[in-house]
């Protein structure tokens, strides 16, 4: 009895060293370690002198639009009774204007909004007269 125990738990051991054995990998495959290599295409500068290029075309294009004589910008130094406008589509000029008693609007015409700009000029005072919101 005690030597069929002792040869089933050997028989066992030897079962299951061999399982894990079959498992596990082979010492002796190629070592697939590619170290400092890694493809080109991860590390592939950005090309600036294109970013730059078209950074340079936009600021051009901007710099170069003829703003409009009628429609602005609606700008945040607004109050009661001015009315700070932006030229529209450079952004570049800054104007502030005073608002007739009744001022006709139409749409929307908050800060921020672009807008069609009606002016009253009478004796050297120019004054904004209606605002209409413009649609694009």
């Amino acid at each position: 009895m005690m030597r069929k125990l002792l040869l089933s738990s050997l028989f066992l051991s030897m079962m299951m060293g061999a399982g894990v054995s079959l498992l596990s990998s082979c010492r002796m495959a190629p070592k697939q370690d590619p170290g400092d290599t890694v493809a080109a295409s991860v590390f592939a500068p950005v090309d600036t002198a294109a970013l730059n290029r078209k950074v340079r075309a936009r600021h051009a294009l901007l710099m170069n639009a003829k703003d409009s004589t009628d429609i602005f910008y609606i700008g945040q130094g607004s109050t009661d009774k001015r009315v700070q406008l932006i030229s529209y589509p450079s952004q570049r000029d800054t104007l502030v204007y005073g608002k007739t008693r009744h001022l006709k609007r139409s749409g929307s015409t908050d800060v921020g909004h672009i807008v069609r700009v009606k002016f009253l000029v009478s004796e050297g005072d120019t004054l904004v007269q209606g605002l209409e919101e413009a649609r694009h």
